[in-house]
């Protein structure tokens, strides 16, 4: 096994797989692309990211099991049996593999509010010949807003041949699209802020066409759908704009992880990407702390009690210097320092009397020269993780001062860290933090509404402020993220009528209302949609250039970057 080939997070699994069978990838299978089958007679499967060189061959690794998706390109996605990571690393072609990693899912008033009326009335511009790709929960196919405007959905979920991206799922056209349903309701909400066609809550763009792609969530499996809908696009000769109103933290929040690189791979003249800036805007799941040379730091993160089965620290800083890491528990105990390994397995087990750590500190990451550290917490037996304080203790061993950032990554996004440690910024992870994509926060423009029932619901938002939900940037290397703000408070749209959503959200039988960076992203794809039906041929660059211009914080100069707002919200009137 060539352990320096495999990320932190798949050496974890992989081990916990070796060292105890299928019971331990059970916590693994909710972060992490692994498949555990019920029957032993089928082996344990993993979806991860292959880097090789950009016309590889990789056909011959079909002998191992092993299933690529693609045959071109530098980073590829693929299904693979755990056991066949061993023979995989010790392949010359294969770079580095990285495991998929799950994320998570993030018009009335709104449009009156950035002008929208202003700039489709002087344009008249509907979307009409732009394509809309939607990666999410699915849609409702016979819901009315969209009739006749689905000309694809790729199902990932259900059984069947796939497509050319990919050889799992159904891809269905015509009136087989109502095989696919949206149980979630989150998907179609989010297809209707882009492109509902409705007399009162209509989307951005009504005449625009959609392909969707209904996504069990794995970040791999989000890669292909990137690639799918681009590439049917492609196909039928249109423009493109694709909303990913999804992440998560397992990344390195700089704009290198594998989906990110995709992503910048792929976006180019009519084909643009947004994104959603997150929803973590309140919980401090991000740490940051500076260590000087020859010194020690510790940073304090709260479990909460009986609640949370496994957790995951995300460590990053930079290659240049080193730390060595241990863990001190509520109860007092500790692990030893741990140094960086950079020969043989950098993974190392620590049985404490009250739980048991895990620490993966590998030579630096290939993608972007830093170092990314692991750490793995459960409790012992089938106890939860030990409630309370806990400790991560770090020594710098250099002459070089370094600035460590940490994410708190557990099953309920429960965990948070405390004191001195909590750093309010850099929340924006995968795919958001794509160099290419547009990053989208979320502003408040709604705050009261009348649902089914005729009860007035108040949010207790702050009308027309950034939405408190709203993640923050930079990213980690201080690109400035996210780009700009859109209405994703309160916002009306479309209703699944395969979703079991409470009565309280729901306006009528067919419309239902949301808040959500996951809401304010769709209202820009749409308007991105609008501008590629008036140039089919606009790139990323000039889009967010454009955008960029249109935007401003309230009571600051145009211009201003803010790491809450990013340039600020959109004003569609000149655009």
């Amino acid at each position: 096994m060539r352990h320096e080939k495999l990320s932190p997070g798949l050496l974890l699994a992989y081990q916990d797989y070796e060292n105890e069978g299928e019971q331990a990838l059970t916590t693994h299978k909710r972060s992490l692309g692994i498949i555990a089958h019920k029957s032993s007679v089928k082996p344990t499967k993993s979806i991860v990211f292959l880097y090789c060189e950009p016309d590889a061959d990789l056909s011959h690794l079909e002998q191992y099991g092993i299933r690529v998706n693609q045959s071109s390109g530098s980073v590829r996605t693929a299904f693979l049996p755990l056991q066949a990571l061993d023979p995989l690393s010790e392949e010359e072609v294969i770079q580095r593999i990285k495991p998929s990693r799950k994320l998570h899912l993030r018009m009335d008033v709104a449009a009156g509010k950035v002008k929208l009326p202003e700039f489709k009335n002087k344009t008249g511009l509907t979307g009409k010949g732009v394509l809309i790709g939607i990666v999410d929960s699915g849609i409702d196919p016979k819901h009315p807003a969209f009739a006749g405007r689905i000309l694809r959905i790729w199902d990932q979920t259900l059984p069947g041949p796939g497509v050319k991206e990919g050889d799992y799922g159904a891809e269905f056209t015509g009136e087989q699209i109502t095989v696919s349903q949206d149980t979630d309701g989150h998907g179609t909400h989010v297809a209707g802020i882009a492109a509902g066609a409705d007399e009162n809550f209509s989307g951005v763009a009504p005449e625009a066409e959609l392909v969707i792609v209904k996504s069990d969530l794995q970040d791999a499996h989000i890669a292909d759908a990137v690639r799918y809908v681009f590439r049917v696009a492609s196909d039928l000769k249109r423009p493109v704009v694709l909303n990913l109103s999804l992440g998560g933290h397992a990344d390195s929040h700089d704009g290198s992880d594998s989906l990110s690189r995709i992503i910048d791979a792929e976006t180019g003249p009519g084909k643009i990407v947004c994104c959603a800036a997150g929803n973590e805007g309140n919980d401090n799941i991000h740490g940051q702390t500076k260590i000087g040379a020859k010194k020690s730091a510790s940073m304090r993160f709260n479990v909460p009690l009986n609640q949370v089965g496994i957790v995951w620290l995300n460590g990053w800083y930079d290659g240049d210097t080193e730390l060595e890491i241990s863990l001190r528990s509520p109860n007092g105990f500790v692990t030893p320092y741990q140094k960086i390994i950079k020969d043989g397995n950098p993974t190392q087990d620590y049985q404490l009397p009250d739980s048991r750590v895990q620490i993966v500190t590998p030579a630096p990451d290939k993608g972007n020269g830093d170092h990314n550290f692991f750490v793995q917490i459960r409790g012992n037996g089938p106890s939860a993780v030990m409630g309370g304080i806990w400790q991560l203790r770090l020594r710098n061993t250099t002459d070089s001062d370094t600035r460590l950032d940490v994410w708190a990554v557990d099953d309920h996004s429960s965990v948070f860290f405390t004191g001195k440690s909590v750093k309010d910024a850099v929340k924006i992870g995968s795919p958001g933090a794509a160099s290419s994509a547009i990053t989208v926060a979320a502003y408040t423009t709604k705050v009261q509404y009348t649902d089914i029932d005729n009860q007035l619901r108040d949010m207790g938002l702050e009308l027309d402020t950034m939405s408190e939900f709203s993640s923050e940037g930079p990213l980690r290397n201080d690109a400035q993220k996210p780009d700009i703000a859109a209405p994703g408070a309160m916002i009306v749209s479309t209703l699944s009528a395969n979703a079991s959503l409470d009565r309280s959200m729901m306006l009528n039988s067919k419309f239902v209302v949301m808040a959500g960076t996951s809401m304010a992203t769709p209202f820009v794809t749409g308007l991105v949609a609008l501008l590629l039906q008036r140039d089919p041929k606009l790139d990323p660059v000039t889009v967010k250039d454009l955008l960029r211009k249109n935007s401003s914080i309230p009571g600051k100069p145009p211009g201003t970057f803010d790491s809450k707002w990013g340039f600020g919200v959109i004003n569609a009137a000149n655009l």
